[in-house]
């Protein structure tokens, strides 16, 4: 009998230490998907905490640049101005020098005028840089103006996902609270 018992033993010890082990094996597969779940969801908004702050910081220094360049353009704007009242007062000055050379026949008129003609040259010659400068700083701000737009979209997007993200957390959370209440109740009704 005793034989017979050590037989039984024998065979049945190896099915209940594999039953044993594959639960705990079972078990600690489950705990390891369990944080490795949490760690890329962790890992995930830690990327999408650095993107909102990498486009909001796009975005911000993009805003500054563009008022940058309007103050630049402004300036440009105001030095042009001055630069056309200065060409039509030479200008004036040259027609004024002109008629009185007409009317005097005077030797040094002419070289006033030469001279006149010569600030006039050197005025149109400021004058067309100052135009290319503001004809150049308006398309600079006009690029500035997409991209603020593009950064603020951009920006935009990445909160509105972020906000449906959390939300979908939170209903996941909620449902895995409502699971395991429901668990928790169904063992607590004693079975018919």
């Amino acid at each position: 009998m005793r034989k017979i018992f050590i037989l039984i033993i024998l065979f049945v010890a190896p099915i209940l230490v594999t039953a044993q082990y594959s639960s705990a094996q079972r078990q600690m597969q489950s705990s390891n998907a369990m944080f490795a779940n949490q760690n890329r969801m962790f890992m995930q908004q830690q990327q999408q905490q650095r993107d909102m702050a990498r486009s909001h910081s796009q975005y911000q220094s993009t805003e500054a640049k563009l008022t940058k360049q309007e103050k630049k353009h402004k300036k440009l704007e105001e030095k042009q101005k001055e630069n056309e009242a200065d060409l039509k007062e030479k200008q004036k000055q040259l027609a004024n020098l002109e008629n009185y050379s007409k009317n005097t026949k005077d030797s040094g008129a002419q070289k006033k005028i030469l001279q006149t003609k010569d600030k006039i040259a050197k005025s149109e010659e400021n004058l067309n840089q100052i135009n290319s400068e503001v004809e150049s700083s308006s398309k600079t701000i006009e690029s500035y103006k997409k991209d603020v737009e593009t950064a603020k979209l951009e920006n935009e997007a990445l909160i509105k996902k972020h906000e449906e993200e959390k939300k979908l957390k939170q209903e996941e959370k909620e449902k895995a609270i409502k699971e395991k209440q429901e668990k928790k109740a169904s063992k607590k009704q004693p079975i018919p």
